[in-house]
């Protein structure tokens, strides 16, 4: 059997390289993880609802989750489908910015699991409205919050732009993998809010005649760093 060594040199040298990147990206997850657990896990209240959503995706991720629930729901669509996590020290970092006050209305649209909302709502007292597609993250999401009685939370499985934002006072949003035609709708639909609501956009800066931004960081989240752009109406 004549043996194609080019290809398989190609082969092993992709395979290699996939399994560092890999094994980079799982080290840099955990790492951000360690900071969390020291800088947070001090509320006990928070680190048991992390500990409960660890729970309910160690089997079965979240990433998994969102592919194959998100492809019953939009079976065109692929960027927008793709999954990731904002890290509670990168929100930290941009709420100390914006400084906000107990009981505003926070929304996160596309919350995922919720564990920004989580964040917002126990360690800021913010009140939170987490808006979702998924029903397996709303679904466990609810149950984790109606089991520690938390109070001025909500996770609301919707399309966003099928909602009124009009009492919101911070809205957070990743946008890395969104289209550009929701881009424009979302612009636009973030356009008419009241006057000093804040928007927090990942990778894409939300701005118009009205929307101004005030502030660019570079942060990290589950997939490495990215720009987050706080912007205020």
């Amino acid at each position: 059997m004549k043996i194609n060594l080019p290809f398989l040199v190609s082969n092993t040298i992709e395979d290699v390289y996939l399994f560092y990147i890999n094994i980079k990206n799982a080290f840099y997850n955990f790492y951000h993880f360690i900071i969390e657990v020291i800088s947070f896990y001090g509320n006990s209240l928070l680190r048991r609802i992390d500990i409960d959503l660890f729970k309910a995706y160690a089997f079965k991720d979240q990433f998994s989750i969102a592919i194959e629930e998100g492809y019953l729901l939009f079976p065109d669509s692929k960027e927008e489908l793709t999954y990731g996590e904002a890290i509670w020290k990168s929100i930290d970092k941009v709420f100390k910015f914006i400084k906000p006050k107990p009981n505003q209305k926070f929304y996160d649209l596309g919350c995922g699991i919720g564990r920004i909302c989580f964040f917002a709502n126990v360690e800021y007292g913010l009140d939170v409205a987490g808006i979702e597609l998924i029903p397996t993250f709303v679904d466990n999401a609810q149950r984790i919050s109606y089991k520690y009685g938390l109070k001025n939370i909500q996770f609301i499985e919707e399309d966003w732009l099928n909602l009124s934002l009009d009492d919101a006072d911070i809205i957070y949003i990743a946008a890395t993998c969104l289209e550009e035609d929701t881009l424009n709708l979302l612009k636009e639909k973030l356009d008419k809010l009241k006057e000093n609501t804040y928007i927090i956009s990942v990778s894409h800066p939300m701005d118009s005649n009205r929307i101004k931004l005030i502030k660019k960081m570079r942060l990290p989240f589950s997939w490495g760093k990215a720009d987050v752009y706080i912007s205020k109406i």
